[in-house]
């Protein structure tokens, strides 16, 4: 794919330049002219054209918090839901639009590139969207980040170590086994034992399934249980065909007859491109969503940067694509005075964060890694960085969610002082990193860089491949990373980044009071008031380690051509990681 080179109004320039160093204000300045807010010249500004610099990004900020209300919808509050919303009953999934084009296909630029098929594989983190058109889950959740019946029809807790849930009884894999009971049991024994799984931390707290009846299943606990539900809509919950299954076929590049969804894998390129074809259920009027798997094919590929995913659209090299980072608010202009169709959203359940590896120098110092939470100003970065596009915060939840702590939320504040005299007395001398990132995030990498260079700190960049997994195996110190929320359900989160052998890992938890109070809010006889009092501790002794930074929640636009059809119904958007069973082309 040939993208168009049209000048772009905020296109990076002076990324080579040099960074002063000697007050913070001249390294925000410099940050700005980096991003190609200001010109070189800036960064070599008095401290006096720094304060302009400042006043103006203020104002900046003002306007552009204003054009977020407009284009996004308030927060809702997020409450705690133990049983599932609709009881027990058959979902009929939707109807087929009457204006469908049946040899409609559609192309997409994403900003990522999936490097494995497989829901269990621990690469698979992060890459859910390349596994919606192939699997369907036992859960989803809608747009009100309510959890919802899909394989599953409803589910309920009898008790604190049990949870049952009944199945769809009208569902085929496309090998042609039914899904059952005895599948659910398959896949969950599956992905808790596959060496290697990046599910086996989050299932950690099901000690066996056991196959009541074809239609009912249930799950025995040892701990929690509240977060299953939720964490079923994605990875965790995607069905396999027991027969694929038994037959220990890899599926690192496609089903192979093993999905139930509404597409099949025509061709894959790892890291690349995936391109899809209606599974043999939906062209045999068998699949029990109707309104699902409407395109003859689909194609979702990796395009580095927002900005050759918005020139592909405008020359028709793409259909349609998603847009982040410095490029989001660009985006949302184009779709305002038409030039691209599309909306744009703040993203709740995604944010972006450094991580750090605390069995690293100089990580491994806790002094060093709590100066790292005072040394940012999130304000200016949030600005500078993303031009406006990212939501400042302390920790990930955000005040809507019912587990939001607001103990963690004020531990740290942005003090330039206290960080360099933290750095200072930590007795590291000439305090060195390398800091990994994604293509995508290159500039905030370097943002980055240029702040953390003023206290004197060496931070080396390191680029890495999507899919890359060296920070989970704890062979790189950092990284610049996007987070987001495994479900609705702060369990997931936990599990994923801090906690569990098959997560990231990043929190020591020596002795072991992390994953006692976790189990203890997560047991479905635990009330939401006392769940959230044991997440305020919890998030509290996270954020003591200062093992991650949490910067701002970011923004993105989805913008296309004007062919796609039903772009407001694409899933998980919440968290960007985005389900497309129901995009269509109109005849």
């Amino acid at each position: 794919m040939q993208a168009t080179n049209a000048a772009h109004p905020r296109e990076l320039k002076g990324r080579q330049m040099q960074f002063r160093r000697k007050t913070s204000g001249v390294v925000f300045v410099a940050l700005l002219a980096l991003l190609g807010l200001v010109g070189t010249a800036g960064a070599s500004a008095a401290p006096k054209k720094a304060t302009h610099a400042k006043k103006k990004a203020h104002k900046k900020t003002t306007k552009k918090k204003a054009t977020a209300k407009k284009t996004t919808a308030k927060a809702k509050p997020v409450s705690r839901v133990i049983n599932s919303p609709t009881g027990s009953t058959t979902q009929s999934g939707r109807p087929r639009p009457a204006n469908v084009d049946p040899d409609g296909t559609l192309s997409v630029g994403y900003a990522a590139g999936a490097s494995t098929l497989d829901p269990a594989a621990r690469a698979s983190t992060g890459y859910a969207a390349f596994m919606y058109p192939l699997y369907d889950r036992l859960t989803t959740i809608d747009d009100n980040l309510n959890v919802q019946p899909m394989l599953a029809t409803g589910w309920r807790f009898p008790d604190r170590s049990t949870m049952e849930m009944t199945l769809r009884t009208d569902v085929t894999f496309e090998d042609g086994t039914k899904f059952d009971a005895a599948a659910v049991k398959a896949n969950i024994e599956r992905s808790k034992t596959l060496p290697g799984s990046g599910l086996a931390s989050q299932l950690s707290g099901i000690s066996s399934v056991e196959v009541v009846r074809p239609d009912l299943v249930r799950f025995h606990l040892s701990a929690g249980g509240t977060e299953l539900p939720s964490i079923f809509s994605s990875l965790a919950g995607m069905m396999i065909s027991p027969t694929v299954i038994a037959s220990k076929v890899s599926l690192d590049n496609g089903t192979h007859g093993g999905g139930s969804g509404p597409y099949t894998v025509a061709s894959f390129v790892p890291a690349d491109k995936v391109t899809y074809k209606q599974s043999k259920t939906v062209l045999d009027g068998k699949y029990w969503d109707k309104g699902a798997g409407l395109l003859k094919q689909m194609s979702w590929q990796f395009v580095a940067t927002s900005l050759q995913r918005i020139n592909a659209v405008r020359s028709g090299d793409l259909d349609m694509a998603q847009v982040t980072g410095t490029d989001a608010t660009t985006a949302e202009k184009y779709i305002k005075d038409g030039t691209v169709q599309g909306f744009a959203l703040a993203v709740p359940l995604t944010g972006v964060a450094l991580q750090f590896r605390q069995t690293r120098p100089p990580f491994d110092n806790v002094q060093f890694r709590t100066a790292m939470q005072y040394a940012i100003d999130k304000n200016l970065f949030a600005q500078g960085a993303y031009q406006g596009g990212c939501d400042p915060d302390n920790i990930f939840w955000t005040p809507a969610h019912w587990s939001f702590s607001k103990t963690a939320d004020s531990m740290y504040r942005f003090d330039h002082d206290k960080a360099q005299q933290m750095i200072k007395s930590s007795g590291i001398f000439n305090p060195s990193f390398t800091l990994g990132y994604a293509t995508i995030y290159a500039p905030q990498a370097q943002a980055i860089q240029g702040i953390l260079g003023d206290y004197g700190i060496n931070v080396k960049l390191e680029q890495y491949p999507s899919g890359d997994t060296r920070f989970r195996e704890g062979q790189m110190d950092a990284i610049y990373s996007a987070i987001s929320s495994v479900g609705v359900d702060p369990s997931g989160y936990v599990k994923n980044y801090y906690i569990g052998s098959s997560g990231l890992g990043l929190y020591n938890d020596a002795d072991g009071s992390v994953t006692k109070a976790l189990a203890q809010a997560s047991d479905p006889t635990t009330s939401q008031a006392t769940a959230k009092g044991l997440y305020d501790t919890i998030y509290t002794k996270l954020a003591a380690q200062a093992v991650q930074v949490d910067l701002c929640h970011t923004h993105q636009a989805w913008i296309h051509e004007g062919k796609v059809a039903n772009i407001r119904d694409l899933g998980f958007t919440f968290n960007g990681i985005p389900d497309s069973r129901y995009l269509y082309v109109k005849k």
